[in-house]
């Protein structure tokens, strides 16, 4: 392959990724924006109601112990030493710029979503299967905080040298964990799926912000970047 060539595929691969970033950020910030407006600021909860009459057939003891377990790793008891760990194996590599790049999404990420939940203030669902959850429900903190990380891990891992075919295994199986954690916000009533779909999007939309703002300022700095 001359180089001429190279850089064709370089650009045409470019190019095909920056517009699946667009289109992502497009569709998941107007979905956003529709699930504020039509219910959580109008109350409108046909929606809802609907998802929760469904999930409800699957309501049992045992299946209760196993969405106990999985929420977990949506937590921030969990995804705290997550970050930290991640951190602490750049910086022990000395990969200085990644471990900046991850703290940065981690910080924001948990600032991001304080802020919203005290603009819209939504309480959560009253018949909730476990106890001693506060807070407000807008949008969901396990959804948004799940997808940020675990998507963060795909893109780090996208960016290997390991085959394809694992790095779409990963993506898929990170996927599966994520979605998984969301629906057991709902499956638990600590939340509405409204509030999971919009931690969903909000997730992508700042992903895309960040990753694009660290490319950003990672021009001007040595060292291995996100």
């Amino acid at each position: 392959m001359d180089n001429k060539e190279f850089k064709g595929r370089f650009v045409k691969l470019f190019t095909t990724q920056l517009i699946i970033a667009i289109v992502l950020f497009i569709v998941t910030l107007t979905a956003f924006v529709a699930i504020t407006d039509e219910i959580v600021l109008e109350h409108e909860s046909t929606f809802d109601t609907i998802i929760y009459s469904k999930v409800s057939t699957i309501d049992s003891p045992a299946m209760t112990h196993i969405f106990e377990a999985v929420t977990f790793f949506g937590s921030r008891d969990f995804l705290l030493p997550a970050y930290v760990i991640l951190i602490l194996i750049f910086l022990k590599k000395k990969k200085w710029a990644l471990a900046i790049d991850v703290t940065f999404i981690g910080l924001t990420t948990t600032l991001l979503l304080d802020l919203l939940k005290n603009i819209f203030k939504r309480t959560r669902p009253l018949d909730p299967l476990i106890q001693n959850v506060t807070g407000f429900s807008y949008p969901s903190g396990h959804s948004f905080s799940a997808y940020t990380f675990y998507g963060l891990i795909v893109f780090i891992i996208w960016k290997t040298g390991i085959s394809n075919a694992w790095k779409i295994v990963a993506t898929i199986l990170f996927f599966i964990v994520a979605t998984s954690i969301a629906f057991s916000r709902v499956y638990l009533r600590v939340h509405y799926p409204s509030d999971v779909i919009a931690g969903f999007c909000l997730s992508v939309i700042w992903l895309i912000i960040s990753l694009w703002l660290l490319k950003k300022k990672n021009k001007y700095l040595p060292g291995k970047k996100l």
